[in-house]
């Protein structure tokens, strides 16, 4: 094996040890279920042992974990037909041009409804919706503004709410 082989067996193994516990627990958050979770931290690393190259360093590493395991479990999700039927959620509020801070009540649906958002906006709805960071906070883990959160979560409602309509769900 060569020396960078090694390394790249280190550097996975650096990652897990890291931050397998955390990755462990988003994947239990989204599948709720702890095989399943187990299941799908181990295919995260394989996945991460695959593209380990292109792996950012340090902050950004665990950024670019959380992505590969929320786009697996997500697809989980949608593969194994494990959503509830859509149902219209509560009314998400919405204040001066910015989203205050709306809860999404029914986790089957929007699990469905991430599940169905372009990838540009899925790391934003997750780290909003899911893991309940405020803007701020997703703003400083993607490295992107405020404001672009704030247009990404609008997006993301406006999707959801033509979604729904199509759906037969409210408007």
């Amino acid at each position: 094996m060569s020396p960078r082989g090694v390394d790249s067996y280190g550097r996975v193994d650096d990652l897990y040890r890291k931050f397998g516990p955390a990755i462990f627990s988003r994947c239990r958050r989204l599948l709720r279920d702890d095989g399943l979770a187990e299941d799908a931290t181990q295919e995260v690393f394989v996945r991460v042992m695959r593209h380990i190259e292109a792996a950012p360093d340090d902050a950004a590493a665990l950024a670019w974990v959380y992505r590969i395991s929320t786009n697996y479990c997500l697809n989980q999700l949608r593969d194994r037909g494990r959503q509830a039927e859509p149902t219209a959620p509560e009314a998400l509020p919405e204040g001066e041009g910015e989203l205050l801070e709306p809860k999404l009540h029914d986790r089957a649906l929007a699990l469905q409804l991430i599940a169905r958002t372009p990838e540009k906006l899925r790391d934003t709805v997750v780290l909003y919706y899911v893991d309940g960071l405020d803007q701020d906070q997703v703003a400083r883990a993607l490295d992107i503004s405020r404001r672009t959160v704030i247009n990404r979560l609008q997006e993301f409602q406006e999707r959801s709410r033509k979604f729904l309509s199509r759906e037969g769900g409210t408007p």
